[in-house]
């Protein structure tokens, strides 16, 4: 079992810093900057096509994993409780018009997550080892949402929900302290994505400022799980993994730019 503690190096820590720096930068200049902008010559329901980078933040992450063990007639069943550390994001979306108020939207996303800790709760015994690095990818509809605008308004604020599938790549952090090279090795499973965006004008509609919250929400490759721990135990030993759902939120914010 390895000591708990941050694994984080000092290069990281730094990243981390600049990262939550710019957001809280983004978050202090942009409503006066904001509040002085408006384009009344803008299309109604927005750019044809705008493109979005962003900085992010995912929060812990938590599933419930069932094992059963199965070995020359006997079996064994336990209950392990992980926990995937919180960690920082970057990406971009794109997002084009298609009609009125209807759009098609892509993103990909990367996430370093911090430590991942296991816990059995047959014997409450903790390990702790490298997390993971995410590649969060998604494209569905985008439905653009937006203000009544009256002679008085000084400025207006639209938003986007939005909901279709995803794919997940997850890329275990080389971990010396592993059982098995095996469990170091990346897969990839699906899922759905929705959340909703709020934007400012900035500059007219040709940079807005945007913020969000989504949700990817998968099942984890529990057949994968299985197959590691059986090459990990070697010999005639079969397991199977049954693991709950998991709700993977991010919090974003980013310059919108508008292409045409």
């Amino acid at each position: 079992m390895d000591p708990p503690g941050s694994r984080y190096g000092s290069s990281e820590l730094r990243m981390k810093r600049a990262i939550l720096a710019v957001l809280a930068a983004i978050a202090i200049v942009t409503p006066p900057v904001h509040a002085q902008s408006l384009d009344i010559d803008a299309p109604a329901w927005g750019p044809r096509l705008k493109v979005t980078p962003f900085l992010g933040y995912a929060p812990i992450v938590s599933r419930t994993e069932h094992w059963l063990f199965v070995d020359n007639g006997a079996s064994a069943r336990d209950i392990y409780h992980v926990t995937l550390g919180a960690g920082l994001a970057a990406g971009g979306s794109v997002e084009m018009q298609v009609l009125e108020r209807f759009a098609v939207a892509g993103s990909a996303t990367w996430i370093s997550r911090g430590d991942t800790e296991e816990r059995s709760e047959a014997t409450d015994a903790r390990f702790r080892h490298q997390g993971s690095n995410f590649l969060m990818a998604k494209v569905g509809i985008a439905v653009r949402l937006r203000e009544q605008v009256s002679d008085l308004q000084v400025h207006s604020m639209t938003g986007t929900v939005f909901f279709g599938p995803a794919y997940v790549r997850e890329m275990p952090k080389p971990d010396p302290n592993v059982p098995s090279p095996v469990f170091l090795d990346p897969f990839s499973y699906t899922g759905l994505n929705f959340g909703l965006d709020i934007v400012l004008p900035v500059v007219r509609d040709r940079i807005t400022f945007t913020a969000g919250i989504e949700d990817y929400y998968f099942h984890w490759d529990d057949a994968e799980f299985s197959r590691r721990n059986d090459i990990a135990a070697g010999g005639t030993a079969r397991s199977t993994v049954e693991s709950s759902a998991s709700h993977n939120v991010l919090a974003r914010a980013g310059f919108s730019f508008r292409i045409r």
